[in-house]
């Protein structure tokens, strides 16, 4: 076998159901789906990804790969809270381009799968920590240079960012507006004390 051609198979499944389960739900989205939107046959899907719980789970490691490099390539600002202004502007950016379509595919296998998926929540645990561990390192190097207001504390803020974006994200999805993204980035902002 081609390994070049191997591997553009394997990421063209990964890209396709990347965007068909971020949309309809991994429970809505079949192998019929994914074998339609890409082209390949069922035999090369098989052979990369041996079942459909094999190619979620890969898939949602590949996306989070993919997503902490975006937000790594996003970050312009040299002082730490500048860091999470552009980390949040970021995460707009990411729903403004898809048209606020499929939401967070995170938040939503999390909600989807987590009770009945072991695996998957699992994966999800570690993508949310990673975010987290970011945040609170910068919001420690912010108190560290006296520039986080009194009274934050890093690790429980940090998971608070998370819970706001996401809830943010969920309603931008919801009503296909950026409002609900951007004024939570601005009550954020507000309250680390981010001009």
């Amino acid at each position: 076998m081609d390994l070049k051609k191997g591997a553009e198979t394997r990421a063209r499944i990964i890209d396709a159901a990347i965007n068909l389960i971020n949309r309809k739900g991994f429970k809505d989205t079949s192998i019929q789906d994914i074998i339609d939107a890409t082209g390949v046959k069922k035999g090369n899907l098989y052979f990369h990804f041996p079942s459909k719980d094999e190619l979620g789970c890969s898939l949602i490691r590949e996306a989070g790969e993919r997503y902490f490099q975006y937000l790594s390539e996003s970050i312009k600002s040299s002082d730490p809270r500048g860091k999470i202004a552009d980390i949040l502007a970021a995460v707009l950016e990411h729903n403004r381009g898809r048209g606020f379509i499929g939401g967070c595919i995170f938040g939503n296998t999390a909600l989807e799968m987590s009770d009945t998926g072991e695996q998957y929540a699992a994966i999800i645990r570690e993508i949310f920590t990673r975010w987290e561990r970011i945040l609170a390192h910068l919001l420690r190097e912010s108190k560290a240079q006296g520039d986080l207001p009194a009274g934050i504390k890093p690790e429980p803020m940090a998971r608070y960012i998370i819970a706001a974006m996401e809830g943010s994200i969920m309603m931008a999805r919801l009503h296909k507006r950026e409002e609900p993204i951007v004024e939570c980035i601005g009550f954020l902002k507000n309250m680390l004390g981010i001009r």
